[in-house]
């Protein structure tokens, strides 16, 4: 008859059975998955925000594994940040009425928000005079704002959208009759200097003359696949972010994420949020 030890010792192999099968269960898949390592040192990757990229990294292309029993660097802390490309988009922002006035242009009509479905209510998020949004972008913005709402109980303040050659024409023409250098506002010189050159010929003419040829330019430009602006491309739209602490700050990158679909560019000159929306 066993004595006392031996069924003690008996009990403590029954009590480890299990999960010595749990674990060569679990060896067994990673082996059949082409996995060798021990599992004390597999280890799952950070998952991250969708839609941005921190300033200056790319993913790697393959990690290195981790030495075993080496210590794991702690959890940021730190808010997501937007996507910083190595060449960010032409991002310009539209003069102000009062800017427009100055420069003698007559009042655009027939601006606002797209209508996207009858009936329809304005939503809560604020969009500045003279942006207009298609109704798509418009729904898009709507999920962004509501996320963000929830996080903060503020509301996106929208101060640029995706404009046509007309919009483009009368904000470059604006600028040039106040004096600003365009040349050192954009990117692609040859295509300021086509623009210049539209609007010299024609700048003694009443100012709407002088609009219609440089957006005769701006819309040649776009039929080549030339954008003087991000704006000219469809789904462009910029979210002020001058007024946000940081906390709200990352929660408006955590909104767009959680709508998806969205990739949003930190611009600082002047700041604000790029977003390109599928």
């Amino acid at each position: 008859m066993p004595t006392l030890p031996t069924r003690r010792v008996a009990a403590k192999e029954r009590s480890l059975e299990l999960p010595r099968r749990l674990g060569a269960v679990a060896a067994a898949l990673l082996c059949a998955a082409g996995c060798t390592e021990k599992l004390e040192s597999v280890d799952l990757p950070d998952i991250g925000l969708p839609g941005f990229l921190a300033p200056g990294t790319s993913a790697p292309a393959s990690a290195a594994p981790q030495a075993q029993g080496a210590p794991r660097a702690a959890a940021p802390t730190t808010a997501p940040r937007a996507a910083a490309p190595a060449t960010p988009p032409e991002c310009d922002e539209l003069p102000s009425e009062e800017e427009e006035r100055r420069a003698k242009l007559p009042p655009l009509t027939a601006l606002g928000k797209a209508v996207p479905t009858e009936p329809w209510s304005p939503p809560p998020y604020e969009v500045l005079p003279g942006v207009t949004l298609p109704a798509k972008i418009a729904a898009k913005l709507e999920q962004i704002d509501r996320a963000y709402a929830r996080r903060t109980r503020e509301h996106l303040v929208i101060t640029s959208g995706t404009r046509d050659a007309n919009r483009q024409a009368r904000a470059m023409f604006t600028k040039l009759r106040l004096g600003e250098d365009l040349l050192q506002l954009y990117r692609n010189k040859a295509a300021v200097r086509e623009i210049k050159k539209a609007y010299q010929a024609n700048a003694s003419k009443p100012p709407e003359q002088a609009v219609a040829a440089m957006e005769a330019v701006i819309q040649d430009q776009i039929d080549r696949g030339i954008y003087i602006s991000a704006h000219l491309r469809r789904g462009a739209v910029d979210v002020r972010n001058r007024t946000m602490s940081p906390k709200e700050k990352r929660a408006f990158l955590e909104s767009a994420a959680e709508v998806g679909g969205v990739l949003v560019i930190d611009e600082s000159t002047p700041p604000h949020y790029h977003l390109q929306i599928d």
